[in-house]
């Protein structure tokens, strides 16, 4: 069996023990990988009872079978684990350096349980694993942390740390890889300060991972590189980075402004890919990837000079428009201090924007308002190390809102803030961020782009060929989450590339419908996690504000109803097996062999 090691490691980090487990072809061909390894051990070994902070919950290191050949995007590692902030699935795919070091040093996954006695450095080399003190770097943040490290153990490393705010267990901490990239959705890194980790360091020479059919692999590789000069989405990316996405986020009225109360920003112009291209100091590519959509900036702010990759698009919506910064200057600042305390910019942003409205209704102490860059600063801090209403604001917007009464403004799905993306233009991200695992999310279905591309009808429609289109896309993302690919490789990957791709390096013969089938199941599988911690049909749903509340752009009305939604939700279930309850059927379960997990 190529393209695996067939190996998974787990780490005890509180007994220091460590052991290897084996699996052979059949579990590969059901799993795949990434995604689907890690959405089947967090169901195996994380009950209900435990809390996402707990010794016993589990975070899991992923790799695909994909990962560490020669096929470029394979640019993805996956972090899974049930999540402090949502109290369900939590999942976080990140590039960077790390995709390959996984199954280059042995392992297709690595999972960690335990908690250290202090704080930690986890060292897992070709030799072995080591267990460092991690005392003197604790506190650090993480742009510190990393340069220190990297001091040791030079450039066949790569470097996952926590900030401060992964220490403090603020609930959407990150955990950052190579300073400027994060595993930043759904509070990865406060699981990881919980066990007293405060980095991972994996060093490795160049351990390639050989397929089984190099000569139907040149040809894969050969059809890859045509479609990629042909690919204008791939042009673009290269230019402006996701940046790009604001200009189109403006012109069509779905850039979430003032706390979701419009969807244009008078100002996103200044803050927007034009602006950033002139600070442009290069182009950054994670490893293996011919798309360099990384923007590495420099820039004098009023708060000093700043070299950070970024900003990109969710953190221009997030800490631009979203809390009404106008200036690049003040939201490169805010994106640095993010990135160096270790905070997801995306729940970040609708934290402060949150906190704003609750300023305005006398709800906190701190007077606050839109372009407020001075006291952001000052709360972010406040955030990170949990002092006053930052302890409050540290837990997210769903659980502030239940401790200060405010849930009516609360935006939100099951206790996950939403990406630059509002659903009462992009109707199908509705359902996206209704029935994403996470929360949220715009990644898990992508709607966005089905949306906007207008694959099954305009974006203001919520019918059933797009209902249908989801569930096909929901696999889809499956896919590059298991396989590990970069998901901006989707004009460039389709399911029979990707397929073809999984049987030449794997050697496996896996049948089409097989594959399909195993995407299925790995979505499935991660909707089974929530189902028993207590999630259903209550969960899979949107803020009241989305239904109550439309906005005029362009002359037209932005608005959505609860009984078209009700309706797409409805089908939503229907075609996936679901009951009206939001439980997966019992025939579904035995269909896809996940019934016994």
């Amino acid at each position: 069996m190529k393209g695996y090691m067939g190996k998974v490691l787990f780490l005890d980090l509180g007994k220091k023990k460590l052991r290897e487990e084996r699996f052979g072809a059949e579990f590969a061909k059901k799993y795949i990988g990434g995604k689907g390894f890690g959405a089947y051990y967090l169901n195996k070994l994380v009950d209900k009872q435990v809390n996402a902070l707990d010794p016993e919950n589990s975070l899991i290191l992923a790799n695909g079978p994909l990962n560490g050949t020669r096929i470029p995007l394979t640019s993805k590692a996956g972090f899974f684990f049930k999540s402090p902030l949502t109290g369900g699935y939590g999942e976080s795919i990140v590039g960077g350096s790390i995709p390959r070091y996984p199954k280059w040093v042995g392992y297709d996954a690595i999972i960690l349980t335990g908690r250290a006695e202090k704080p930690t450095i986890l060292l897992i080399t070709d030799e072995g694993v080591e267990f460092r003190d991690g005392r003197d770097l604790w506190g650090k943040d993480i742009e510190y942390v990393d340069n220190e490290l990297r001091k040791e153990f030079g450039k066949k490393s790569t470097i996952a740390a926590i900030g401060p705010a992964g220490e403090n267990l603020v609930k959407f901490a990150v955990i950052g890889v190579d300073k400027w990239r994060q595993a930043a959705r759904t509070g990865g890194g406060a699981v990881m300060g919980s066990k007293k980790l405060k980095a991972i360091v994996f060093v490795s020479d160049d351990n390639w991972v050989n397929e089984a059919n190099p000569a139907e692999l040149r040809e894969l590789l050969s059809e890859i590189i045509r479609i990629r000069n042909e690919t204008a989405g791939v042009k673009s990316l290269n230019t402006y980075g996701t940046s790009a996405m604001a200009t189109l986020a403006n012109e069509m009225g779905f850039f979430p402004t003032h706390y979701w109360r419009k969807g244009y920003f008078k100002w996103w112009e200044d803050i927007g890919a034009d602006s950033i291209r002139k600070v442009l100091k290069r182009n950054y590519a994670c490893w293996n990837c011919f798309i360099a959509c990384g923007r590495y900036i420099s820039i004098d702010t009023s708060h000093g000079h700043v070299e950070i990759d970024g900003p990109e698009y969710e953190t221009v919506y997030a800490l631009g428009g979203l809390i009404g910064v106008k200036n690049l200057g003040d939201l490169a600042y805010l994106n640095y201090l993010a990135d160096i305390y270790g905070l997801d910019t995306i729940t970040l942003g609708n934290v402060l924007g949150f906190a704003v409205e609750a300023s305005k209704k006398g709800k906190i102490d701190i007077k606050l308002d839109y372009n407020n860059v001075e006291k952001f600063i000052e709360l972010m801090k406040m955030i990170t190390y949990r002092e006053g209403i930052g302890g409050i604001l540290a837990e997210g917007v769903a659980k502030a809102a239940n401790m200060l009464g405010l849930e009516d403004i609360a935006i939100h799905v099951k206790g996950l803030e939403p990406a630059g993306y509002d659903p009462r233009t992009l109707k199908g991200m509705s359902i996206g961020y209704a029935i994403s695992p996470r929360g949220a999310c715009h990644l898990r279905v992508m709607a966005y782009y089905v949306d906007i591309k207008g694959l099954a009808g305009p974006p203001d429609e919520l019918s059933e060929r797009k209902v249908l289109k989801l569930i096909e896309f929901e696999d889809f993302m499956t896919a590059f989450d298991s396989l590990m690919l970069c998901k901006f490789g989707r004009d460039i990957f389709k399911f029979d590339m990707m397929w073809k791709l999984y049987n030449a390096v794997t050697g496996l013969d896996v049948k089409f419908s097989e594959f399909r089938k195993a995407l299925e199941r790995v979505t499935l599988l991660t909707r089974l996690f929530n189902e028993k911690h207590g999630f259903n049909r209550h969960h899979d749903y949107l803020p009241e504000r989305f239904f109550k509340e439309g906005f005029i752009h362009n002359g037209k009305e932005h608005k959505l109803s609860k009984e078209e939604f009700e309706k797409a939700l409805n089908l939503y279930y229907r075609y996936r097996g679901i009951s009206e309850s939001g439980v997966i059927t019992e025939e579904k379960k035995r269909e896809l062999g996940i019934d016994a997990l």
